[in-house]
């Protein structure tokens, strides 16, 4: 391997100055996209993991420093901007790379990376081959990753079960205060609060939920999508604002209930077409391992193309992949540009672990690379992927499984405690109205704080209202959350929510009221005579 030397060296206030105008030029582009990286969380371990298993296929083609460097940093990973400011420090300044790579981590803040940009200055300086130390680093962050992920898996158990408490507590919460009403007027501040602490917990518990759970992309963003992908957009495009149109007519005209029923039936078939294109994501993401390793084996051991290796592939072997795989051969096999080829054999598939899979596996064989050693590095590399996400979809999804009960079972507790406490309160409020205007009160030496007070009851629909669609927001949330994938999944799981809340609303009311209406038109007590009063 060759690389740059310094012929010239800078004096070290021009360097510094250069070296400060490439980071802050790198780290500009960070700056303007901080709000999207709080909000999307940047997968650095999972693309430094994947940076690192493309960088060890590429390098066994015994390809220069310079063109190592300038390849890994044009791919469009997070981490590939500190690999481009490598690059442009030792371009600009004339060092060698292990210079540039000690002279970028010392501006890095980021562990992981900063630790993997230090051991390589050390092993180019040392005289090691790049694939050596790279083969190295990647199995040993393959090994890394797994355990961090499953890590992340048990907390995510935890603070599931945690989420379930918390959202359990706050609902008791607000059932406590509502029957306090009945014994003490609360002032509307006092209401306000209780709501705002409602909101606050409910925030909190979605946000546990997010934070914990692992950070990874499994829809890819290319420009091409899938036909499902598609489906799935021009759905949402129509459906969304057509929800929120019918939720807002049928909340003005017929109330809140029939809002989020009208909301849940449109936003329904996104999320049902987004969650069937997940499990064929999944399906892609279990059978791109086997197809890499058994196309790589035949590429191996024949010393024949990929065109060659796919004609004597047994297709019956690759699952969901058998159609995308002979639509792939029928165009090489028709001399389409191979990288093209296998372009849109990526991006149909959707999956973003595929798109990663595929370019690891065709950059390093079109270079030049070593098919087996190629090959074995792409399949492991998916193979971890998909065990470490399949561990994680059977925590998840037990969670989304006991959410809806959970929430079914919170918004019955919070309507019917409502509707009693109306209900009971206006009653009661009636005969300490006809008691006081009669003086039995007066007579029966009874003062007024002795007294039931139903001043706030008035607030109480609001009140319930507001906590209601807190609970609604933060149960559609969490599962999605601990799930992943389609941001679009969040529209089943806010519809099945909505349509809960929707149907409580709408049945509770009548059932207590049906119950208070058997109770009123039952007054005897049980052991009372029956006997009517003309008797013998």
């Amino acid at each position: 391997m060759t690389s740059t030397k310094s012929s010239v060296k800078p004096n070290d206030k021009d360097s510094s100055d250069v070296v400060e105008q490439v980071v802050a030029s790198e780290s500009g582009l960070s700056r303007r996209i901080d709000l999207d990286r709080l909000l999307s969380r940047e997968p650095l371990d999972y693309d430094l993991l994947t940076q690192l298993t493309h960088m060890s296929a590429v390098s066994t083609s015994g390809m220069s420093r310079t063109s190592l460097f300038e390849g890994t940093s044009s791919l469009s990973y997070s981490t590939s901007k500190f690999f481009r400011q490598v690059h442009l420090v030792a371009q600009r300044l004339n060092y060698d790379y292990s210079r540039a790579c000690e002279v970028v981590a010392d501006r890095i803040k980021v562990d992981s990376v900063r630790n993997l940009l230090l051991h390589f200055a050390t092993s180019l300086s040392s005289g090691e081959k790049e694939e050596a130390f790279l083969m190295r680093e990647s199995a040993l962050q393959r090994e890394m990753f797994g355990k961090e992920y499953g890590r992340k898996i048990e907390s995510l158990q935890k603070w599931s079960d945690a989420y379930v408490a918390l959202m359990v507590s706050a609902t008791l919460v607000v059932v406590i205060s509502l029957v306090s009403m009945m014994i003490y007027p609360f002032s509307p501040i006092t209401i306000v609060g209780l709501t705002g602490l409602m909101i606050c917990v409910t925030f909190v518990g979605g946000w546990l939920i997010y934070t914990v759970a692992p950070v990874e992309v499994k829809t890819h963003s290319l420009k091409q999508k899938s036909k499902e992908q598609r489906r799935i957009d021009r759905t949402a495009k129509f459906l969304i604002p057509a929800a929120v149109i019918a939720g807002c007519g049928a909340g003005r005209m017929l109330g809140m209930p029939y809002a989020l029923l009208a909301g849940a039936v449109f936003i329904a078939p996104v999320g049902v077409l987004a969650i069937m294109d997940d499990w064929r994501i999944d399906g892609y993401d279990r059978d791109i391992s086997a197809f890499i390793r058994g196309l790589g084996g035949v590429m191996s051991s024949a010393g024949i193309t990929a065109t060659d290796g796919l004609s004597r592939l047994n297709r019956r072997s690759l699952g969901s992949l058998e159609p995308d795989v002979h639509r792939l051969y029928v165009r090489l096999k028709n001399g389409i540009s191979p990288d093209l080829c296998w372009l849109r054999l990526a991006s149909e598939t959707g999956s973003d672990l595929v798109v990663r899979c595929v370019r690891v596996f065709w950059d390093g064989v079109r270079v030049g690379g070593d098919t087996e050693k190629v090959s074995t590095l792409a399949s492991e590399f998916a193979m971890k992927i998909w065990l470490l996400r399949a561990d994680r979809k059977m925590v998840a999804t037990t969670f989304s499984f006991v959410a809806v009960p959970m929430h079914a079972v919170l918004m019955g507790i919070l309507l019917f405690i409502t509707e009693v406490v109306q209900v009971f309160g206006g009653e009661i409020g009636k005969a300490q109205q006809e008691s006081l205007e009669g003086g039995i009160t007066t007579e029966a030496g009874v003062g007024d704080v002795l007294l039931f007070q139903f001043s706030s009851l008035e607030f109480i629909p609001v009140f319930v209202a507001t906590v209601a669609l807190m609970l609604t927001a933060a149960n559609s949330f969490a599962p999605y959350a601990a799930v992943g994938g389609h941001r679009m999944k969040l529209c089943l799981y806010a519809a099945v929510m909505m349509m809960i809340s929707g149907v409580a609303f709408l049945i509770i009311p009548s059932l207590v009221g049906s119950i208070f209406d058997s109770i009123a038109t039952n007054p005897v007590a049980p052991g009372a005579s029956t006997i009517p009063s003309g008797g013998p």
